[in-house]
């Protein structure tokens, strides 16, 4: 897939913590707040982007923003070059 309109080609990288045994009882409902930002793999990108990218950087991108895409069967992530917050 090749993206076009400044959008640009994410593999998300999820992280993955370890559990830790705790003396605190918490309810089986209770979640962990999540960071409304995620790290991602830059596959590839629009020629019409602004931003100083290439294929293997990783960025922090606007979770919300990611759209998923699937074509078939495979799945494709893309995000506006907007909602690009940095290179880590």
């Amino acid at each position: 897939m090749k993206p076009f309109n400044r959008h640009v080609l994410i593999k998300p990288i999820e992280k993955e913590e370890p559990k830790k045994e705790s003396l605190i009882v918490l309810p089986t409902d209770y979640k962990k707040p999540e960071s409304p930002h995620l790290i991602g793999e830059v596959l590839d990108f629009a020629v019409d982007i602004s931003l100083p990218l290439s294929c293997g950087d990783k960025v922090i991108f606007e979770k919300r923003m990611l759209n998923k895409i699937q074509i078939d069967g495979k799945t494709y992530y893309l995000v506006l070059e907007n909602y690009i917050y940095g290179r880590i």
